[in-house]
């Protein structure tokens, strides 16, 4: 059949709307992209983020450039990853705080887990028990023992109310029995620096922060709050193993966008994640500091979500803990 000159014509002014859409999508990412983080340089997920950002680049042919906006417990950061134009190019990494603990914790959080298309997880690092050696205690049941004699006067440091190692720490006096004296700071570094001058005596914190200061025999660690023993501290138990059963706790490091991203843009940022994350240099880098690196796609991701969301929510409820009114601005 033959085309009229008008057909022909018609057909041809056509062509450049219907090829458009499929164009745009292709072309994705043609600029850089911006990886928020809630927290300040240096830190754990700072150090996951930026490493995660260098293999996303190499896959998606563009930088993966991490912003770190740290403040008002992630809340900054994370709010401004669900306000951001819904293209891709605004991504958020987070931890557990941001994405599961404070909704849990705020009335009028700016933002709800809906709000976010998740991309993966990188992985998740389990917590450590930390004691300083001059408590004078070799193990976990020892610790609960000595707790137990001097209820509220072991001290027990943590870097802020309401972020995952001040929760670990209730919930660890909830299934012991136990009571200590919390004592707040504003991040690891200066709660351990406490501990090794012995100002305080105990703390839950990550493997990455206080490995070199367990390693030097100035801190002292009792167990680990994963469900298999660390490689890198392979003489360390399991809070199972140490006699306290059901307490495993983790911090997962998940990559999210606006929840309206295109989907042909979530398939291709997704697909980055999972190279990262399955990366064999990258799983050995945080191995050693006692992170484990797993992809989790999704789909997984949203299930995991759910069901640590709801475990969380039963600590917080266990210890009343209050839900905290932000103050605006």
């Amino acid at each position: 059949m033959r085309l009229s000159r008008r057909h022909a014509l018609g057909a041809l002014a056509a062509l450049p709307l219907m090829s458009r859409p499929a164009w745009a999508q292709s072309s994705f990412p043609n600029r850089p992209i911006r990886l928020l983080v809630g927290f300040a340089a240096g830190g754990l997920t700072d150090i996951a983020a930026r490493a995660l950002a260098e293999r996303m680049g190499k896959t998606l042919k563009q930088s993966v450039v991490v912003e770190n906006r740290p403040g008002g417990q992630t809340i900054i950061a994370t709010a401004a990853v669900a306000r951001a134009d819904p293209d891709g190019y605004t991504l958020g990494f987070a931890g557990t705080n941001g994405m599961i603990l404070n909704p849990l914790l705020y009335n009028n959080l700016p933002y709800q887990q809906s709000d976010f298309k998740q991309l993966g997880s990188m992985g998740k690092s389990a917590m450590l028990l930390i004691v300083s050696p001059e408590l004078g205690v070799k193990n976990v049941q020892e610790f609960i023992a000595l707790a137990k004699q001097k209820p509220g006067e072991i001290t027990c440091a943590h870097a802020g109310r309401g972020v995952i190692n001040h929760l670990a720490l209730l919930h660890f006096q909830s299934k012991t029995g136990t009571q200590f004296q919390d004592v707040p700071y504003k991040g690891s570094n200066p709660a351990l620096l406490d501990m090794m001058s012995g100002t305080v005596q105990s703390t839950f914190d990550f493997p990455t922060s206080a490995l070199g200061h367990i390693k030097s025999g100035k801190l002292q660690v009792l167990a680990v709050t994963s469900d298999k023993r660390l490689s890198s501290l392979p003489d360390v138990p399991t809070m199972q193993e140490a006699g306290v059963p059901d307490f495993e706790l983790y911090t997962r490091m998940m990559i999210s966008g606006p929840a309206a991203m295109p989907a042909e843009v979530v398939k291709l940022l997704e697909q980055a994640v999972r190279e990262g994350a399955n990366d064999p240099s990258l799983i050995k880098q945080f191995a050693d500091q006692g992170v484990t690196v797993e992809f989790t796609s999704s789909a997984d991701l949203d299930r995991v979500i759910a069901e640590e969301s709801a475990m969380w929510a039963q600590v917080i409820k266990a210890n009343d803990v209050p839900r905290t009114e932000l103050k605006a601005g």
